[in-house]
């Protein structure tokens, strides 16, 4: 985990380096060898060898790749020759003690004094009191310092290794250094928009940025009258979001639970009155979303579904109350063309079913049916006897809809498909591979994917995400991500295409994957 660290007065120099090295702490010179005096009687004897030391442990820190690197792109930092057990910060500076403020990350070393985390580089540093970064001279240097020692530890000098870390000409936007991901949009393989948080002086402020390049550059825009929403946070007194979505290129929203609206841009944003909202989809020049009172009940309390031309904030109600689920939450509102399904998922966390209600209609929203089970019950390699929960829901054109299904008793997933506006499902031949998923997307009826779900905590965590060109028949591993969350950290997840073979996937906090061929290949693009 990234944070702001406090003012640490640690001495430590700084070697003149050149790129793709590491310096260390200076050896301590060897003691000199002594000889014994010659005999007055006989010829002097050779002078006996003193006894060798033993290898004094130096401090290092290697990083991979350390050249041509760009902002938020994740490093693999090798420390070695720490005493055992001792804490280890890292942070980056312009140079030599320029980097009061940095943010910082940290590391624990066991009995070899070695470890091996990662690091998201960054082209800026913050220095002194202020919140601007100032930007390196195409060369920062990580530091790496033990900042807390082993228990029964006489006090020492604190050990500090160095690295150099060379950045590309193009390596980010110096005013996005140190921001986290939260949510992207895009309306075009070229424009989007990306909802971020950064360390400020009020801790962490909410930032918003514009690409027009695929996320190669992007441009900082002004910040947006609303707070991402934490744990921490009361969204009762100030308007909370955690999700942007745009529609055009000047008319776009910040949502959950929260409604602010742009229409230039996001130069400006308007908070939307009425209730809060808690899921949101675009389509065909329309605005749907599924709105409640509050949050207290628990879940949303009176929960409806309204639908707006999208720039406008004249909503019309839908379902004026959704009754069933009686405890749950907004899971998505697919739309594909005139026929719509919302999901009311219900807790896996706790004892009882839970098994989604999804509510159908097949004239753009005028009349709506309940449907009679969860689209998943049945259809999972378990068959009637296991309980399967629809957790993931995503439109094709004409009518074609994919759902993400999660086996309670086995704790996997499979998929689920509908050609015919979801009055009946039927499972792919095979199901995605591994771990838990819990996002969808479906460009067309052959292509779709699957990913992993968001997480937080600590220690490594790998993202992944399948893709199937062939209606799910054969799944490949589009790309895999792999972060350390840190202690308490947050792994964003989205993903989402915009036509048929452009398409976003955000496996972690610091970077876009990207793929132009219809899920065939994805690249990853450092954010920043």
């Amino acid at each position: 985990m990234i944070r702001t660290r406090c003012v640490l007065a640690v001495g430590f120099a700084l070697l003149a380096v050149g790129c793709g090295s590491a310096t260390t702490a200076s050896v301590p010179a060897r003691a000199p060898l002594t000889a014994a005096p010659p005999r007055a009687t006989s010829p002097a004897p050779t002078a006996p060898t003193a006894p060798s030391r033993a290898a004094v442990a130096v401090p290092a820190v290697a990083v991979t790749p350390d050249t041509a690197l760009t902002g938020g792109q994740p490093l693999k930092v090798r420390l070695t020759g720490f005493p055992p057990h001792d804490g280890i910060e890292l942070y980056e500076c312009v140079a030599g003690g320029d980097c009061d403020q940095g943010p910082a990350s940290f590391a624990g070393v066991g009995d070899a004094g070695s470890a091996t985390v990662t690091f998201d580089a960054q082209p800026s540093v913050l220095v002194g009191s202020g919140t601007a970064s100032t930007r390196c001279n195409r060369q920062c240097v990580l530091v790496a310092v033990a900042v807390k020692q082993a228990r029964g530890v006489p006090p020492r000098p604190a050990p500090t290794a160095t690295a150099p870390l060379a950045f590309a000409a193009s390596a980010g936007t110096a005013q996005l250094a140190y921001s986290t991901l939260v949510s992207t949009s895009w309306i075009s393989a070229a424009e989007g928009w990306a909802l971020a948080t950064q360390p400020c002086a009020a801790g962490t402020c909410t930032r918003l940025a514009r690409t027009t390049d695929g996320g190669q550059h992007w441009r900082l825009l002004p910040d947006p009258p609303a707070t991402i929403q934490q744990g921490t946070t009361d969204c009762t007194v100030t308007a909370c979001v955690s999700q942007v979505s745009f529609a055009n290129p000047t008319t776009g929203y910040l949502y959950g639970p929260a409604l602010l609206m742009t229409t230039n841009g996001g130069l400006t944003w308007r908070v939307q009155p009425g209730r809060q909202t808690g899921t949101l989809t675009i389509a065909d020049g329309q605005v749907y979303r599924g709105a409640f009172t509050s949050d207290g009940c628990p879940g949303p309390c009176q929960p409806s579904v309204q639908e707006a031309p999208v720039g406008t904030a004249d909503w019309r109600t839908l379902i004026g109350q959704v009754t069933e689920p009686d405890r749950g939450n907004f899971g998505q509102i697919a739309v594909s063309g005139p026929d719509v399904l919302l999901d009311m998922t219900g807790s896996i966390a706790g004892p009882l079913p839970a098994n989604a209600i999804v509510y159908r209609s097949t004239d753009g929203g005028a009349t709506w049916a309940r449907q009679p089970a969860d689209p998943c019950s049945g259809l999972g390699p378990g068959g009637p006897t296991e309980e399967h929960d629809l957790i993931g829901l995503a439109a094709a054109p004409n009518g074609f809809f994919v759902g993400l299904c999660y086996r309670r008793e086995s704790m996997n997933t499979f998929v689920i498909t509908s050609t015919d506006a979801g009055a009946t499902w039927q499972a792919t031949a095979a199901a995605p591979p591994g771990q838990t998923l819990g996002l969808v997307t479906a460009p067309g009826p052959d292509t779709f994917a699957v990913a992993t779900e968001a997480t937080g905590g600590n220690g490594i965590w790998t993202s992944r995400l399948l893709v199937t060109t062939d209606g799910g028949r054969h799944w490949e591993v589009g790309a895999t991500d792999v972060q350390d969350l840190g202690s308490g950290g947050n792994d964003p997840a989205w993903i989402g295409f915009e036509t048929p073979l452009a398409g976003q996937w955000l496996g972690d906090p610091h970077g876009i994957w990207r793929t132009t061929d219809g899920g065939l290949h994805w690249t990853r693009t450092a954010f920043g």
